[in-house]
């Protein structure tokens, strides 16, 4: 059986088949913007030891580690992660009875005698999870970023860097020099 379709009612089909498409192409974009700082770091992974505690930079011991898992992309990542593994991110589970100490993000508010409400970002990539918490030796520098609000100034975000200055943007390769052959680099 051959059904006739009018113009109108092939308009309307063609705009929900084009409104379904473009629902789904913004909802693949949206899943990979993520919610960041200016400055946050770039071509580095995030660390995860114990699924739980963010950190970078740590001396553990070899002997310490039960496992490594290695995520390049964001497909089986778990969601609080999500957000903080732009450039992949490291998994480190530690063997039992191995501890790091940590702070938890209402700690470091608190230390920090901030009574608002406050976002945190580490390495400048907002945290989802309140719950996790930073390798106290990670702790490299902690930006109070402010903003003005009735007169005052009140704290908007906390980010907590476990990367020094000069490795936060990844192996940057120095500008070709005038006058000499290309350069490979070799990672």
């Amino acid at each position: 059986m051959m059904m006739k379709l009018d113009h109108l009612t092939f308009k309307k089909g063609l705009g929900f088949i084009l409104l379904c498409f473009s629902t789904v192409l913004v909802k693949a974009q949206a899943d990979t913007v993520y919610r960041h700082l200016p400055d946050a770091r770039q071509r580095i992974p995030l660390y995860v030891i114990n699924n739980q505690i963010i950190g970078s930079g740590l001396n553990i011991n070899p002997n310490d580690i039960e496992a490594i898992n290695v995520f390049k992309g964001t497909e089986n990542i778990p969601p609080q992660f999500r957000n903080l593994s732009k450039d992949g991110i490291l998994f480190i589970n530690l063997k039992k009875g191995i501890e790091i100490k940590t702070r938890s993000f209402k700690e470091i508010k608190d230390w920090l005698d901030i009574k608002e409400d406050v976002r945190f970002a580490v390495d400048g990539f907002y945290v989802d999870d309140m719950n996790l918490a930073v390798a106290v030796s990670s702790i490299c520098q902690l930006d109070v970023i402010k903003k003005q609000q009735q007169n005052k100034s009140v704290p908007d975000v906390i980010n907590i860097w476990t990367l020094e200055p000069g490795s936060r943007k990844g192996f940057v390769p120095p500008p070709p020099v005038a006058g000499k052959p290309g350069v490979i680099y070799i990672r």
